[in-house]
């Protein structure tokens, strides 16, 4: 089994692209879809990250800031991307009530609290994901656990960052799309 355990420091920050679990996943991701001019990397909630052609993040500073490219509820982008237009996509939402209210205390209406609590939504995630992500391509998803993103991924490779004390491991897993779908 691909996976690969990463001493990670206690004091590491809100933001996830500067993780060491995070960063090799990326990497990772990058060499199962080698970087080209035109291809589609796309971040639902960038913050900081630089990595995607398409950042995007609920919190407008991050727009004013020239982080992101887009301020908007991650589901609601999905649904304006064309299908199989997506090389890899970094899936990295508030897992945790905590997370939530660390990345999104400047207000208080940001949507559900903790995206991965909320079933229904991360499913509709997941379909979006799965309908916007070409053949072969990667996503790179952080969480708690090792679910994948949607049906017709398949497991290729997880980083388990340990922060030591009592803070929880996190799963930074890459997962390939494997099943294509007949239709329009």
């Amino acid at each position: 089994m691909n996976i690969e355990r990463v001493t990670e420091s206690t004091q590491a920050g809100k933001d996830t692209h500067e993780h060491i679990g995070y960063r090799k996943a990326f990497a990772h991701a990058c060499l199962q879809n080698p970087p080209y001019d035109g291809q589609c990397i796309l971040d639902l909630f960038a913050r900081t990250c630089p990595w995607g052609t398409i950042r995007n993040d609920l919190n407008s500073v991050f727009i004013e800031k020239g982080f992101t490219t887009h301020c908007y509820d991650a589901l609601d982008l999905l649904k304006e991307l064309p299908r199989d237009s997506v090389d890899i996509v970094l899936l990295d939402p508030p897992f945790s009530d905590r997370m939530n209210q660390d990345k999104y205390d400047w207000h208080d209406e940001v949507g559900p609290k903790s995206l991965y609590t909320n079933p229904k939504y991360m499913s509709d995630l997941g379909k979006e994901i799965s309908r916007i992500t070409r053949a072969g391509g990667v996503v790179v998803k952080a969480g708690f656990n090792s679910n994948p993103p949607a049906s017709g991924f398949s497991f290729d490779r997880a980083y388990l960052s340990h922060y030591g004390a009592s803070r929880n491991d996190v799963i930074y897993s890459v997962w390939i799309r494997t099943q294509t779908t007949l239709g329009v």
